[in-house]
């Protein structure tokens, strides 16, 4: 087990967020390049389809790597986020508050892809703010000013009852609530984290690392690819590149999302798989639904519930999501003969440039944070990403 206990970056305030992640240049074999989502092949030959985990919603005009449209499964009786302009021009969509920071205690707890993912590509249409410190009150005036809360390390924080009695009527009325753990691990960390939640039933669990959710064993277990049946965890296992980008991905435990349709649908479009280390399993009552399980554990590991039929909120058992490691690799290939002999390279093909797999083909961390916000955030029309490696769709 990697010891926990490297300071992290800590998001500077008033970040504008944004939906998409930075992408490696397909300049030599070094250096992945990836295939373009509905088409693809790769360690077992061809796959068609719309994305990683068999959802067939259709993509409307200029919403693949542009701009989403409102959901026509989002029936929420809830008032539509317009756009809303300043008298500079600047206009803003969807406001997104994080309580608490990203400081980890694991070894390279680098953010700096998140970070940056979360500044630049959502061309200023939803802007998160940063709250490092516990506010003075989190009240029907402070959450006012927020579509969705994002519970980050919120360790040693105490809400009184009138806050979570505040937040539980924002979530009632349309308010979305994402929450990570993690961060440290400690004895205290799932009480501390459930405080905001705990009214939906909803919690994480555990004290001890015998209770750990995706422990260090989590290596041992496959990943494929797109439906494929050869096992590629391998293929994350980079030679160089930077501290935070070369190895770290394989001794993550892969966390596979089971496809959801309905209301549930976006939150699993496109996505397969990410990667977690340590962290606490989720208890979900009965009218939640466990999208994720840990499989080594069997614990829950993702959980999405709907409040009132209005407010959202979406429970990861992990804070590993935002570390540069799930994001990109650099470096070299461990293996970088490219020949029908080795599995982690991928042949070109008419519409595709070949490949080698990485974390950046086998986990689709970017797509999965892309989906729990835009699944979170109340119906609107104007909320708008520029990333090509994100699918946005309606149905």
């Amino acid at each position: 087990m990697s010891p926990r206990f490297f300071p992290a970056l800590v998001l500077a305030s008033g970040f504008a967020l944004a939906l998409a992640a930075c992408s490696a240049g397909p300049s030599d074999q070094s250096t992945i390049m990836r295939p373009t989502p509905g088409q693809t092949n790769g360690g077992n030959g061809p796959v068609l389809g719309s994305g990683g985990s068999g959802n067939s919603l259709v993509i409307g005009p200029n919403e693949s790597g542009g701009k989403t449209g409102a959901d026509p499964n989002d029936k929420r009786d809830i008032p539509m986020r317009e756009k809303v302009c300043d008298a500079s021009g600047k206009c803003t969509c969807l406001k997104l508050a994080m309580l608490g920071t990203l400081t980890s205690a694991a070894d390279d707890p680098d953010t700096t892809a998140f970070t940056d993912w979360l500044s630049t590509k959502s061309e200023g249409t939803a802007v998160a703010t940063n709250i490092p410190t516990k506010p003075a009150a989190v009240d029907a005036a402070f959450l006012a000013n927020y579509d969705i809360l994002l519970v980050a390390n919120v360790n040693g924080w105490t809400f009184s009852a009138d806050e979570k009695a505040a937040v539980q009527k924002w979530v009632e009325a349309g308010g979305g609530v994402i929450t990570l753990t993690g961060f440290t691990s400690t004895a205290t960390e799932a009480a501390a984290t459930s405080q905001l939640i705990s009214f939906a039933g909803l919690s994480y669990t555990g004290t001890t690392e015998a209770q750990w959710a995706a422990p260090k064993s989590g290596e041992q277990k496959p990943v494929y690819y797109k439906g494929g049946t050869v096992d590629l965890k391998l293929c994350m296992n980079w030679n160089g590149g930077t501290a935070s980008t070369a190895a770290k991905p394989f001794i993550t435990t892969p966390i596979k999302f089971t496809p959801q349709t309905d209301t549930l649908q976006k939150l699993t479009l496109n996505l397969d798989y990410t990667g977690a280390f340590i962290g606490w399993p989720i208890t979900a009552p009965a009218d939640a639904k466990v999208i994720a399980k840990d499989p080594v554990t069997g614990g829950n590991m993702a959980v999405a519930k709907e409040v009132n039929g209005k407010g959202r909120i979406f429970v990861f058992g992990d804070e590993w999501v935002t570390f540069t490691s799930l994001w990109e690799q650099t470096g070299t290939p461990s293996n970088p003969t490219a020949d029908m002999y080795n599995p982690c390279w991928v042949p070109p093909t008419t519409d595709v440039p070949a490949f080698f797999h990485s974390v950046q083909t086998l986990y689709q961390t970017k797509q999965f944070w892309f989906n729990a916000i835009n699944w979170v955030a109340p119906p609107n029309g104007c909320f708008t990403i520029v990333d090509d490696d994100v699918i946005t769709v309606v149905k």
